[in-house]
C-alpha cells in the first residue's frame, strides 16, 4: 500500500499534465470549451454558442465572431473580432485591439486588460474586486503601512498561497499518513523541545549553507541542504495545521476524517498566518517563531520516521505499579 502512494506522488504531476492536454476545440452551433492549449478562432468562423476557456491561451482574430459569452480562467486572450455578448474573466490577462467589438459587459476579477482606445465596448467594464475599493483607504494609510499599499495583489497572492498550501497538505497526508502522525504526536510530547530544536536549526542551517555557498568545492551540498530545509519546514508547517484542524474537530466534536481535519486545519492556519504577516516588521518574525515548532518536530522524529515522546515515555515506562498490600 505504501508503494502504491509513492507511485501516486510521482504520477500525479503527470496525471496533471495530461489532463491539461485534454480540449475540446471550438465548433460552429455547439457549446465550447477549451482546456490547456493554444487557439486559434480564424478570420471568417463563426460560434453560435457560449465560449468557456480555461488555462488557455486564445486568439480571436479580426473578422470572427462569437455569438455568446466568453470566460476567461486564468487565461490569456487576444481579441481582435466581434463578441455579441459578454466577457468574464478571472485571472491572466487579455488585449482588446482596435478592431474588437464586445457587445456585452467585460467583468473581470484578478485580470489584467489592455483595451485599444478604437476597441468598442457597449456594455460597461466591471471590475470586482473588494480591495480594489477600498484602494483610496489603503492608499491613505501607505505613509504608515507602504506594504497596505497594493491590496488586491496582498489578497491575490495570499489565496493562491493557500491553495497550493491547502493541496500540499491534503496530498502528503493522504500519502504519508503515519509519518504525519509521527510528527504530529512528537510535538505534542515535546513542544519545549521541538521548539528550541527548530529554533537553532532556524539560525544555523542558513549559516552552514553559507559556509558551503562560499567554498566552492562544497557549493553543491548547499544546495541540497537549501531542499532539506525547505522540505522540512513544509512538513512541519503541515503537521502544525493537522494539529489545529485536529483541535477544532476536538472542539465543536465534528469527527472529521483526517484528510478533512488536515483541510480545515490548513486554511485556517493559512488565514491566521496571512494576518500575522502583515505585521509591520514583527509579522514574518511572529510566523518564524511558531514555524521553529514544526521544524524542530520533523527534526526531532526523523522526519515523521519515529514517534519520539521523550521523557514522557521515559515516566511512562519508570511508573511502577504499588505492591499490593500484606496481611
Amino acid at each position: 500500500m505504501r508503494k502504491n502512494k509513492i507511485l501516486i506522488l510521482f504520477l500525479f504531476p503527470l496525471l496533471l499534465v495530461g489532463c491539461t492536454q485534454i480540449s475540446t476545440p471550438p465548433s460552429d452551433n455547439d457549446g465550447s470549451l477549451v482546456v490547456g492549449e493554444v487557439y486559434t478562432l480564424a478570420n471568417g468562423q463563426i460560434i453560435n454558442n457560449d465560449l468557456a476557456v480555461i488555462g488557455s491561451s486564445i486568439t480571436i482574430e479580426e473578422g470572427a465572431i462569437i455569438n455568446g459569452d466568453v470566460s476567461l480562467i486564468g487565461s490569456t486572450a487576444t481579441i481582435a473580432g466581434t463578441v455579441h455578448g459578454s466577457i468574464f474573466a478571472l485571472g491572466g490577462s487579455s488585449t482588446l485591439t482596435a478592431s474588437a467589438l464586445v457587445s456585452g459587459d467585460f467583468n473581470q476579477i484578478f485580470h489584467q486588460v489592455t483595451i485599444d482606445p478604437q476597441a468598442t465596448i457597449a456594455g460597461n467594464l466591471n471590475t470586482y474586486t473588494n480591495p480594489g475599493a477600498l484602494r483610496p483607504a489603503w492608499s491613505g494609510l501607505s505613509f504608515l503601512f507602504p506594504y497596505f499599499s497594493n491590496a488586491e495583489r496582498i489578497v491575490s497572492t495570499r489565496l493562491i498561497l493557500t491553495a497550493v498550501f491547502c493541496f500540499l497538505a491534503c496530498l502528503i497526508a493522504f500519502l504519508l499518513p503515519q509519518p504525519t502522525h509521527n510528527l504530529m504526536g512528537t510535538i505534542q510530547a515535546q513542544p519545549a523541545v521541538s521548539w528550541g530544536v527548530g529554533l537553532l536549526v532556524f539560525f544555523a542551517v542558513p549559516l552552514i549553507g553559507l559556509v558551503f555557498l562560499i567554498t566552492i568545492c562544497l557549493s553543491p551540498l548547499a544546495l541540497i541542504l537549501l531542499v532539506v530545509y525547505l522540505l522540512a519546514a513544509l512538513f512541519g508547517w503541515i503537521a502544525l495545521a493537522a494539529l489545529l484542524g485536529e483541535k477544532v474537530n476536538q472542539w465543536l466534536y465534528l469527527h472529521m476524517p483526517f484528510i478533512m481535519q488536515v483541510l480545515v486545519g490548513s486554511l485556517l492556519g493559512s488565514l491566521l498566518v496571512s494576518l500575522i504577516t502583515l505585521i509591520p516588521c514583527l509579522g514574518l518574525f511572529i510566523t518564524g517563531i511558531i514555524g521553529c515548532y514544526g521544524m524542530g518536530g520533523v527534526i526531532i522524529s526523523r522526519f515523521g520516521k519515529i514517534l519520539d515522546e521523550g521523557s514522557k515515555k521515559k515516566t511512562k515506562a519508570n511508573i511502577q505499579p504499588p505492591a499490593p498490600p500484606t496481611g
